[in-house]
């Protein structure tokens, strides 16, 4: 079962510059038990509640290790991502990651270097305790040196083949001791809360009543 948590977010207007810029609604994932906005000290646990930390370095560590990574568009263009730095969104409970991009096009081999920036949400998949990256949606795509001819297709297809690989990519797992209390003590993920310094699991006894979605 999949659980997937939601934040505030506002969709961003389409941006042109002297590079190619697309940009799309930013959203941070999920269903469930829905929270407002993470506050910078730690909201009261419900009776029994218990929590999980990780902290933004064990994020970027996380993510990072998943990277670089490449996938090609019908055989025409290469997308490979690499080097991501994870930003954390405490007033809006999101995340938000940068990264290089680079594009190649094989049929002449050409290269075209740029940065991404996405926001994503979260979703806690019980059966093997992972989080993973769920709703992720281009903020921005800047290309240098992109010819007139590809940048329709560019425009059009690069960043729907980002939010394609990205999807679903795991990006933590809890730990053997953090396992054990959600299966052998019924725990289950209430919520998550992104914070100033990392990202707090808020977990409950499954037999508890849950709180109303906000």
């Amino acid at each position: 079962m999949e659980k997937q948590f939601f934040a505030q977010g506002g969709a961003q207007p389409l941006q042109r510059r002297r590079c190619l810029v697309w940009a799309a609604a930013g959203l941070v994932a999920g269903a469930g038990l829905a929270t407002r906005a993470a506050q910078a000290a730690d909201t009261p646990l419900p009776a029994g509640a218990r929590s999980i930390r990780i902290s933004q370095a064990q994020l970027q560590q996380a993510v990072a290790a998943k990277f670089p990574l490449a996938r090609s568009w019908q055989g025409m263009v290469v997308i490979q991502l690499q080097k991501p730095s994870v930003q954390l969104l405490a007033a809006s409970n999101s995340l938000r990651a940068a990264f290089d991009i680079w594009v190649t096009e094989k049929l002449m081999g050409n290269e075209y270097p740029g940065q991404m920036t996405l926001d994503f949400g979260l979703a806690f998949q019980d059966a093997d305790a992972s989080i993973r990256l769920h709703n992720v949606r281009v903020q921005q795509l800047q290309m240098q040196g992109v010819p007139a001819a590809y940048q329709g297709m560019f425009q059009t297809y690069a960043p729907r083949l980002a939010e394609q690989v990205l999807q679903g990519l795991l990006v933590y797992e809890l730990p053997a001791s953090q396992r054990m209390l959600l299966q052998g003590l019924g725990y289950t993920v209430e919520r998550m809360e992104v914070q100033e310094q990392g990202l707090r699991i808020v977990l409950a006894p499954k037999t508890a009543t849950a709180a109303p979605a906000r």
